[in-house]
């Protein structure tokens, strides 16, 4: 752990100095956490840090932050705090916390053919989710096919990736009536929309422009498991659904890629994840980095 003042920051490197116990640092910041603390990356401001050596491919070390802990300036008033991971972890299990109805949701989305199509475009054909209230108890389940306003017939890599058929799909619900059985459920129960990374947010937006529909962005209000995960346990990565679901201790051989089933898994990881915020020592987490 280092800590210590801001003495220079070079933004084109992404570098800042500054002294440790007597001793001088250069601390190099790869992309995305610079863009993340740049704007508190000032002269004058105190970090608190992990740092690791890493060795270039031209054989030059340099030593670079994998963690950000803490970071303050000084006040007037005293210490200003700009940033504390133990804030965020804090933060977060009380956003969890506070949730109340909560709709997992998850979508499976048609792919492209294995030839080039540049007028093709990814439709929802499958919809899968979990309603619950406050307390956990499941208000309702679904599955629906949907079908595509585009391209009528799935691609051989669809059929081949997903657990459902072309039969499936043609004898699903439209678009319109799935875009009405979606707002109801959100006017009627208000819910969290819990879904697991950015994917299933970005496709359902799509849709509303694909099918010339008003948003519902208004009345939802999205949820992103895994870049909550990604902030509480300081992860640069991505996880996949998979691996999160094991973290929480459940068992799977294999993923079938069903919106129902995946549902059902994210509603087990926030569970899983809340649980373990709330009762670290009880509920430990097999996090895989």
């Amino acid at each position: 752990m280092i800590y210590g003042k801001i003495k220079h920051v070079d933004i084109l490197n992404r570098t800042i100095s500054l002294n440790h116990k007597g001793r001088q640092h250069t601390l190099y910041f790869q992309r995305a956490m610079f863009n993340k603390f740049q704007k508190f990356l000032l002269a004058g401001t105190y970090l608190v840090l992990n740092t690791t050596i890493i060795t270039r491919k031209n054989k030059d070390k340099r030593e670079t932050v994998t963690q950000v802990i803490k970071i303050t300036r000084p006040h007037p008033r005293g210490v200003r705090l700009l940033y504390s991971f133990r804030q965020l972890q804090t933060e977060t299990k009380q956003f969890i916390n506070s949730l109340n109805n909560k709709l997992f949701l998850d979508f499976e989305m048609s792919m492209h053919p294995y030839t080039v199509d540049k007028q093709f475009v990814q439709e929802i054909i499958q919809v899968g989710y979990v309603l619950e209230d406050a307390k956990g108890n499941v208000l309702k389940r679904k599955k629906m096919c949907v079908k595509p306003t585009r391209h009528k017939r799935l691609s051989k890599r669809t059929l081949k990736f997903l657990d459902l058929t072309q039969s499936d799909v043609d004898e699903g619900v439209s678009y319109k009536t799935f875009y009405h059985h979606l707002k109801a459920i959100i006017e009627a129960h208000r819910p969290a929309i819990i879904v697991w990374g950015r994917n299933d947010g970005l496709s359902l937006n799509e849709s509303y422009r694909l099918n010339q529909v008003k948003p519902l962005n208004h009345q939802t209000r999205f949820v992103n498991l895994l870049k909550l995960h990604k902030n509480y346990f300081h992860v640069k990565n991505d996880i996949g659904l998979k691996t999160a679901y094991e973290m929480y201790g459940h068992n799977m051989p294999e993923q079938r890629h069903d919106a129902l089933e995946d549902a059902f898994m994210t509603r087990d990881i926030f569970h899983g994840f809340k649980r373990h915020m709330n009762d670290p020592e009880n509920h430990p987490v097999n996090l895989k980095r």
